[in-house]
Parts: structure tokens; C-alpha cells; sequence
């Protein structure tokens, strides 16, 4: 496996393009800086939960300049139905003057393309099919950039490349291998939850109130 080590390549990079990193990297090439987003997978892909959207959420959106209205591909609502230890609640959003009135729902293999290919309209450099492998480190122990491997169609397979920045943003999900490689380790002293998420044909796929069943049965257990 040969190895191509270059000069810094960007101001930032930011390791996973889900849509915290695609969003890190829209709003730091809105800034002007030169961010380089590495994606392992190849768009579009699927992840497990984040399908339902807040109106928290949707701010965001809607300050990213993605189209939230009627024929965009969303499914808008109106509140919350939480259903759990025999409860059955309907919540509607609060009507607050800073937050849109309504929450969204979308897959996320269609969410979180929109979210990065809106970071590479920013300016941000995606690169796809790039797997970040560890830090690396300068004489001080500081990370100053990343090894990867390289899985690209485009690119040779088996390379392994580094990666140079200022800065480095961990987006790489719960597990975060360059969280854990920096020594970064999850804190178990805090609350777990745990979201199962499948898709089914419907015809309350356009329910008013996004539903969340906070209690998953087998039978009486």
C-alpha cells in the first residue's frame, strides 16, 4: 500500500458528511474557508434513524437554502404523537416567531445528499468513497490531519492518502474512530436511547403529527 502525503490541503476538514458534518462544512465555506469533507460511503446511502424533523431542524434547513415547500420531496406535519407506558399524547409544535411552525419528514439517503451536495454549492470540497483510517499527528501530539484509504472508482484502489489541515472536525458518527484515536471515549455515565427505524407502505405516510413510539413490544415483553 504506497502512501501520498501533501502540504496542508484545506483550512478544515471534517471527517463524515451525515448532516452535522455536511452542515459544519456549508457553514465554514460560507465563511470563506477552504474545507475539505471526506465521506466513506458514496452518495446516495442509507443511515438508521433522523428521518423525523423538528421545527428546530427546519430552521436550519431553511438557513441552508434547501426548499422545505409543497412538491419538494418533504412531508410536513404539524406536532408530535408520543406513545409509551400505555400513553397516547398529540403535541403540536409550539408556535414560536423563531421557529417555523411545522416539522418535516424525508428518508435519510435523500436528506443527507441534499445536506452535502449544499456544502459543496458553499464551496466545500466532497470527496466520496474516502474511509478516514487515524490521526495524524505533529511532534506535540496535535492533530494536524488524517490518513484514508481510498475506495473511489476514480482513484487507484489500496491507496492510502493523508490529508492536511489547521483544523479537524470529528463527524464520523456515534462511534467516531478518530474520536477514539485521539483518545476519546464514550461517556457512560450519561443516558443511552436506542431508535429502530424500517420503511412501510402506508396511507398515513402523510399523518399530520410525527409519530414516536417510545416503547418497542415482542408480544408481552
Amino acid at each position: 500500500m504506497t502512501e501520498h502525503v501533501k502540504d496542508d490541503d484545506a483550512d478544515v476538514i471534517v471527517v463524515g458528511a451525515g448532516p452535522s458534518g455536511a452542515t459544519t462544512a456549508y457553514y465554514l465555506a460560507q465563511a470563506g474557508l477552504n474545507v475539505l469533507l471526506l465521506e466513506k460511503a458514496r452518495f446516495p446511502r442509507d443511515k438508521v434513524c433522523g428521518d423525523g424533523l423538528t421545527p428546530r431542524a427546519v430552521k436550519t434547513l431553511i438557513g441552508m437554502g434547501v426548499d422545505t415547500g409543497p412538491g419538494s420531496g418533504w412531508l410536513q406535519n404539524k406536532g408530535l404523537r408520543v406513545i409509551g407506558a400505555g400513553m397516547r399524547l398529540e403535541l403540536p409544535w409550539p408556535e414560536l416567531d423563531s421557529y417555523p411552525g411545522y416539522g418535516l419528514v424525508r428518508t435519510r439517503a435523500s436528506l443527507d445528499e441534499t445536506l452535502a451536495r449544499r456544502a459543496q454549492a458553499a464551496g466545500a470540497k466532497l470527496l466520496e468513497g474516502v474511509t478516514v483510517t487515524g490521526p495524524v499527528l505533529d511532534d506535540a501530539g496535535r492533530i494536524v490531519g488524517v490518513t484514508a484509504d481510498t475506495h473511489d472508482s476514480e482513484r487507484a484502489r489500496g491507496v492510502s492518502t493523508s490529508y492536511r489541515a489547521r483544523v479537524i472536525v470529528a463527524a464520523d458518527g456515534n462511534s467516531s474512530r478518530l474520536s477514539v484515536a485521539m483518545g476519546l471515549h464514550k461517556r457512560d455515565d450519561r443516558p443511552l436511547g436506542v431508535a429502530v427505524r424500517t420503511y412501510y407502505t402506508s396511507p398515513r405516510h402523510d399523518d399530520d403529527y410525527l409519530e414516536s413510539w417510545l416503547d418497542l413490544w415482542d408480544g408481552d415483553r
